[in-house]
């Protein structure tokens, strides 16, 4: 079990200016058989104030997304899924209620409870995911260096009402990605990869269909230093950028500390201008279960307060392991 918080505060013109939420979190894992295993993962994602940290740079008029899966969503089933792999390790497959972000246009500083907050440097900005529900992914291995991971899932996907009738309705989101890494016990940090994705239209027309493609490329040098750049472009109007650039870093310091840094470029359909979001944070691990991160978001031209040439915004994250 975990429980994160996290609290924001801005000098944005508009909106409420301040936002605070936390995420209660219980997970494992069933080792069934040999080869076979069962993932499960409940949250309870709740806000402290009226906007939460995820839509604090939207109400201040910045197109972004400022504290990436920190909302008011309440009780989630994020993860449960069965495993199977194959004995020689040259494939993996997953079945059931799955998180196509765990998977999709990863690298090493996406996970939003532990490294960057703004979605720029999280999963692509550009890429419409769905929410966490039923789907099929797989992964081979092509080679010592190359692997393939497509997957399948419910575009309509509402974790807080699994639905398991999906395959029938036809609102699929698919994925497929192909990358090189240094070695397969590497490919969370050594890692480069193109990932091409189509999201199907919603029936009730609340979302149009969608696709694109994602490039990234990430290496771990001398176990300290990860530098990354990321790129995005989509056709349609439902991912939140319609072309995504990101470069940084990150520093892996004493005790699991961690340090970051991005810089990102953005430009929506139908907004004038170039969005600019830069984010530094630094993860102070107190102890074993007790990470503190402050941080930092500059968003200079924010596309939806052009009165206001930058939105400066203070963080703070807690984390705690039980």
């Amino acid at each position: 079990m975990d429980y994160l918080a996290l609290g924001q505060t801005t000098n944005a013109d508009l909106g409420t200016g301040e936002a605070a939420s936390g995420i209660a979190r219980f997970y494992g894992s069933w080792q069934a058989t040999e080869r076979g295993s069962l993932t499960f993962k409940i949250e309870n994602r709740h806000s402290y104030t009226d906007v939460a940290p995820q839509f604090l740079g939207l109400d201040g008029g910045a197109l972004s997304i400022t504290g990436t899966a920190f909302n008011d969503n309440g009780l989630l089933l994020t993860n449960l899924f069965w495993t199977q792999r194959a004995e020689n390790g040259s494939w993996t497959l997953q079945v059931g209620q799955i998180d196509v972000t765990d998977f999709v246009d990863i690298y090493g500083l996406v996970s939003p409870y532990s490294g960057f907050q703004n979605l720029s440097f999280n999963t692509n900005p550009t890429i419409n995911t769905p929410n966490q529900g039923i789907g099929i992914a797989g992964g081979v291995k092509l080679s010592d260096n190359l692997y393939a991971v497509a997957s399948v899932s419910d575009a309509n996907a509402d974790p807080s009402d699994p639905n398991f009738d999906v395959f029938s309705d036809g609102n699929l989101f698919k994925s497929l990605e192909l990358g090189y890494t240094s070695g397969f016990d590497r490919i969370y940090f050594d890692n480069i990869h193109l990932t091409l994705w189509h999201a199907d239209a919603a029936d009730d027309g609340s979302r149009p269909e969608d696709y694109g493609a994602a490039f990234s490329a990430a290496w771990f040098v001398d176990n300290k230093w990860m530098p990354f750049f990321r790129a995005g472009a989509s056709k349609g109007t439902a991912a939140l950028y319609d072309r995504s650039i990101s470069a940084g870093i990150g520093y892996y310091g004493h005790n699991t500390d961690l340090a970051g840094l991005g810089l990102n470029w953005a430009e929506a359909r139908g907004k004038d201008g170039d969005q600019f979001t830069l984010e530094a944070f630094y993860r102070f691990s107190i102890s074993p279960g007790l990470q503190i991160t402050p941080s930092i978001q500059f968003i200079s031209n924010p596309l939806l307060n052009p009165d206001q040439d930058s939105i400066t915004l203070f963080g703070l994250r807690t984390r705690i392991v039980f």
